[in-house]
């Protein structure tokens, strides 16, 4: 029995070497450009060259282990063509698919993962974009303050206005190239920006900002936040009346950060909640989170409340 397994171990032994050149040949011949003709001729070929090589070695290996006269090696190897050589070539096929079958796995898998990382850099200029849409906005109504500071003759209130404004600027410049802020940072962003419009707006504004101490640390997607307080400003300084209420609420709950605005609107306004600053903002939340809240409803009192709840250091989309 063991004289029988020796005399056919190149028949099975030299099917690893046929297999590896299959594999080369299928691998060799992925080119995404080359015709579906060249690729079943190349195939094909390639069949034939390494059929015959693995025939014609298995036959001269065979013989030696058997001590047979080299001088029937071709008459043993004509045998050996017209007996077993329809089963090599459907063991031949067989590993051909397998080896198709995994180089078309193994694309799938590149394909994905060149999308993946295709769809997070077009995520991350989209999201570049959105920020450099809030700045110059609300650097518009920052000039636009201190120019009228100026104009009403109160220069030391323009001057401390420049000065919190090169302080927002600097903020900017800063975290110009990350993509997160501490809550902490972006809530003095925020009073610069509110010590600001305070100035022009006078008595028009009543603003209350608190903040859970547990919250101050946690890294927000930066200038998330400001549209929100912005948009608020644009509706209290329109107003008739003074003392007009924007109150931030900061807290934190189990592993979701929640922030309620409260903000005073005039009466009797259709009043959707969702200017060009929001409409960023949801727009950037949908391509950081998968799982978020952003919702806005009348209060009595003519107040309006937007609620933004976001997951605690889990950006997942």
């Amino acid at each position: 029995m063991l004289t029988i397994w020796v005399l056919l171990s190149p028949w099975f032994l030299n099917w690893i070497i046929v297999t590896a050149g299959i594999f080369i040949v299928v691998r060799n011949n992925d080119i995404p450009d080359k015709p579906l003709s060249n690729k079943v001729l190349s195939h094909f070929f390639w069949m034939w060259v390494l059929l015959f090589c693995y025939w014609s070695v298995s036959t001269f290996e065979r013989m030696l282990l058997a001590d047979q006269n080299l001088e029937q090696y071709g008459q043993t190897l004509w045998r050996t063509l017209t007996t077993s050589a329809q089963l090599d070539f459907f063991i031949y096929f067989a590993v051909l698919a397998c080896g198709l079958g995994i180089r078309f796995y193994h694309n799938a898998i590149q394909e994905g993962i060149e999308l993946k990382r295709m769809h997070y850099q077009l995520t991350q200029e989209q999201l570049k974009t959105l920020r450099s849409q809030l700045n110059p906005h609300f650097l518009f109504n920052a000039l636009n303050t201190i120019a009228s500071l100026v104009r009403l003759k109160r220069e030391k209130d323009a001057v401390y206005a420049l000065s919190e404004l090169s302080l927002m600027l600097r903020k900017i410049l800063e975290n110009k190239n990350h993509s997160d802020i501490k809550i902490k940072d972006e809530i003095a962003f925020i009073n610069s920006y509110l010590a600001i419009q305070k100035m022009r707006f006078a008595d028009k504004l009543d603003t209350h900002i608190s903040v859970q101490p547990d919250c101050l640390e946690i890294a927000i997607p930066n200038m998330l936040l400001h549209p929100l307080v912005e948009n608020a400003v644009q509706h209290g300084s329109q107003l008739e009346s003074s003392k007009n209420l924007l109150n931030l609420v900061i807290s934190r709950d189990g592993s979701e950060l929640k922030v309620v605005l409260t903000n005073k609107v005039a009466k009797n306004v259709q009043h959707n909640g969702f200017g060009i600053g929001l409409s960023n903002t949801r727009e950037r939340l949908s391509k950081l989170y998968n799982h978020f809240r952003l919702e806005s409803q009348p209060l009595d009192n003519d107040l309006f409340e937007t609620l933004l709840a976001i997951p605690i250091g889990e950006q997942d989309a």
